[in-house]
């Protein structure tokens, strides 16, 4: 009878490592992930062969960004530490990977009004609460 609580235990501390480095080696940017399945053309920048949408999409479903934007001139995903932008090219689509400050500084012009705060900061901030300008 014994034998089967400490098995019992073993397993159970077991499972709870396996379970707790699961929970922290979890990934929140893409970054890594997209330098392992696009093609690297330059520091930050990727060739990917599916439409800026396609493309988008797939990296949208491994890691949830913040926030997106879709305009004519690309797909832009905010991640807490990076701004991924995924531009059309002639065949398929640029990967563009940035810390946050400089991707907004690279496409303000798409994501400034969105996502523009202090010091070029994406702001996920947008005000309310008590005394928030009501009537």
């Amino acid at each position: 009878m014994r034998r089967h609580f400490v098995g019992g235990g073993i397993v159970a501390v077991l499972g709870t490592i396996v379970l707790v480095a699961a929970a922290f080696s979890g990934n929140t940017s893409p970054d890594r992930w997209i330098s392992s399945h696009y093609t690297r053309v330059g520091d930050g920048v990727y060739r990917a062969n599916g439409s800026p949408l396609s493309v988008a999409a797939a990296i949208s479903r491994k890691f949830k960004p913040n926030d997106r934007i879709y305009e004519p001139s690309g797909v832009f995903l905010r991640y807490p530490k990076h701004i991924v932008a995924v531009l059309p090219v002639a065949g398929g689509s640029q990967i563009l990977v940035d810390d946050v400050d400089r991707g907004y500084r690279r496409h303000h012009s798409s994501v400034g009004s969105r996502w523009g705060g202090s010091g070029g900061r994406a702001s996920i901030f947008r005000g309310g609460g008590p005394g928030g300008g009501g009537k």
